[in-house]
């Protein structure tokens, strides 16, 4: 009755359990070991990791260690070098070889600087021992440091500037400079490159110099000597024959003239021991005029002697004309003093008349006077100049004024009288 089944061949359930039952055994035995052999290798693979675990764990921290260390170590090497670096840069610096050398420019030690310098000396009126002197009394109360000359300094050759300051200087004072300074590398460079310095060269500067001069206008026959050496025609600049008003009556009167010799003698540093001494050898330094510009003017033939002996004489007879001329006095006391009838008596007069109508002081006060350049012409003539300083003044005014006159005397009968005079 059923078609559709006829073909198809029966199955057993009892063939059909067993092979279930098989497959199923089978299958689980297979799974097991399956698992078995994934947990194995499981159990071998987390033992290999765990190995490789420790290890690189072990591993790093042995770098991380020795990376410390490494560190540590780099960080001394580096920090050895840097000190020995900065240390060998320090004294390798060209500032450390001029503050070691600043005791130098003291006033104690600047005597070898210019030993050792051989500073050119200007005169021949001096030695190497007054340049000393005078820097050794220049720094007795200075203080002294050193700077950079800007306009000189390069790497190769370091320049310093070396300024001295009063020691009671305000901070902000240039100074004066005293030396210029500088520097040559010394022996060999170091291992970072590095050269000690030292002193090349020393100029020490003469602007500082307070310079002093001889200028003198002396006799023919007269010798003059600078810290005792004469003079020669190496310092003379000119002479000749004195030639004025008095001079030119003298020469009338007795033929005799005098030839005069300027001298002139500069920068000398300290100030100079000037001798003059006259014809008979005397020592006549001190008996000079003030010609003005610096010049001191030994115009004189007379012997201090000769000098001492007049002088009182000379002084009274110039104050007696002074307080008689200003003051329109009787002048007979003036001529008295004068050669009768001579040429000075004659300008005794005139002056009277010319001041005729000139103001007449109530007081006449002698402030400073002063008498040079006496020349001795012989036994029977003389001449001298006088400077005298005047006040005059009354209940309205008051005047100073400076009289000035040459004068010539002449012996006569054993007294001395004026002949001639001129004035101003």
């Amino acid at each position: 009755m059923d078609r559709s089944n006829k073909n198809d061949k029966p199955v057993r359930n009892e063939e059909k359990a067993p092979v279930r039952r098989r497959r199923s055994s089978s299958v689980s035995g297979k799974s097991s070991r399956h698992n078995a052999v994934i947990a194995g290798k499981r159990k071998k693979r987390h033992g290999k990791n765990s190995s490789f675990r420790y290890f690189l764990g072990t591993y790093t921290a042995l770098w991380a260690v020795l990376t410390v260390v490494l560190c540590v170590v780099l960080w001394k090497n580096l920090s050895n070098y840097q000190r020995d670096y900065d240390a060998a840069k320090a004294a390798g610096a060209p500032e450390l070889a001029m503050q070691e050398n600043m005791e130098l420019f003291t006033a104690d030690k600047i005597g070898d600087v210019i030993d050792t310098q051989q500073l050119d000396i200007s005169s021949r009126f001096e030695t190497i021992e007054q340049y000393k002197d005078f820097y050794k009394g220049y720094l007795q109360n200075k203080n002294v440091r050193y700077i950079k000359n800007d306009e000189l300094y390069n790497d190769a050759r370091p320049v310093y500037n070396v300024m001295a300051f009063d020691s009671e200087a305000a901070d902000t004072d240039e100074g004066e400079l005293l030396a210029i300074v500088s520097l040559k590398a010394a022996g060999e460079k170091d291992s970072f490159g590095f050269n000690k310095w030292e002193i090349k060269d020393i100029a020490i500067s003469e602007n500082i110099y307070d310079y002093h001069e001889v200028y003198v206008r002396v006799m023919d026959d007269m010798d003059v000597y600078i810290n005792g050496i004469k003079l020669d025609e190496r310092e003379y600049i000119t002479g000749g024959v004195i030639d004025n008003a008095v001079s030119d009556m003298a020469y009338e009167l007795t033929g005799v003239s005098f030839n005069y010799k300027v001298y002139y003698a500069g920068e000398l540093v300290q100030e100079p021991q000037v001798s003059v001494i006259d014809a008979q050898g005397n020592d006549v330094t001190a008996d000079y005029a003030d010609a003005g510009n610096g010049l001191k003017d030994y115009e004189t033939t007379a012997s201090p002697e000769f000098i001492a002996g007049v002088q009182d004489m000379v002084q009274s007879f110039c104050e007696t004309y002074v307080y008689h001329i200003y003051r329109k006095a009787s002048v007979d006391s003036v001529a008295v003093m004068m050669e009768d009838g001579s040429e000075a008596e004659r300008l005794l007069y005139n002056a009277q008349s010319t001041l005729a109508w000139a103001w007449v002081p109530e007081t006449v006060e002698i402030l400073e006077e002063s008498y040079d350049e006496f020349m001795y012409y012989n036994e029977s003539y003389f001449s001298c100049r006088s400077t005298i300083n005047i006040r005059k003044a009354d209940s309205k005014t008051t005047e100073d004024e400076e009289f000035v006159c040459q004068w010539l005397f002449k012996k006569v009968n054993g007294q001395w009288l004026v002949t001639y005079f001129v004035l101003g």
